[in-house]
């Protein structure tokens, strides 16, 4: 493969010296090989370089793969909030956000989840690490607003199946809403908080007490920061 340092620094958005550096590194490790051709230089893969990127490559098959099979859920039932989600939602260094990234300007009210099974409770905590759409913290005159990430997500009433059955049991009920992931809640990692464009209570006619199923979305658009 011929090319040079100077198409390198431009491929990986970093200074030819870097670049340089990268390709003398790589070599010192047993990675590439220079091969000259002519008055031009090449480079190739040696067996140990092409053996790493053959694992890199099988373990981000199994990964996506895996994400595939298992996706986030969330099981719990609907409970009244402390009515965080309507001054939040009501904020305007929010809401100009919101618009332009999710599409809507959230009805200023979160519909609050319930989670008593420790397994989502652990889903809940690793939902961090899964892309999001990233809404920015912000300051005003009196004090400083953390950032927010948002999880587009599904909503079906339990069809009280065991947690293996559950995807694709009940037709949704609320579709094109968002989990929120807040940086400054008062809330612990058993409440899920959700948002949509209209009150998702009524829209859906969900009351207190009702057993739901949250699906994270395989797919986030916008993606930030994630």
């Amino acid at each position: 493969m011929e090319i040079t340092s100077t198409q390198i620094s431009s491929l990986i958005n970093r200074s030819q010296q870097t670049a340089s550096k990268i390709l003398i590194d790589l070599e010192k490790e047993d990675l590439i090989e220079r091969v000259k051709n002519k008055k031009k230089f090449g480079m190739k893969l040696t067996e140990s370089g092409f053996e790493i990127l053959q694992n890199i490559y099988d373990l981000l098959k199994i990964s996506m793969e895996e994400s595939r099979i298992k996706p986030v859920l969330f099981k719990g039932k609907i409970v009244t909030g402390m009515g965080e989600g309507a001054y939040y939602m009501s904020l305007e260094g929010y809401k100009k956000q919101f618009q332009n990234k999710l599409g809507y300007e959230p009805f200023p009210g979160t519909l609050n989840v319930k989670i008593e099974d420790k397994n989502y409770m652990n889903s809940r905590k690793d939902l961090i690490n899964y892309p999001s759409i990233y809404i920015d913290g912000f300051k005003n005159s009196d004090r400083t607003f953390g950032w927010v990430r948002c999880y587009p997500a599904t909503i079906t009433q339990e069809p009280k199946l065991p947690r293996e059955m559950i995807e694709s049991q009940q037709p949704d009920i609320l579709n094109d809403v968002h989990v929120l992931l807040l940086e400054r809640t008062h809330h612990n990692n058993n409440l899920i908080e959700v948002i949509g464009p209209l009150n998702l209570k009524e829209s859906s006619n969900l009351k207190n007490g009702d057993s739901v199923v949250i699906r994270i979305k395989e797919s986030v658009r916008n993606t930030q920061r994630s």
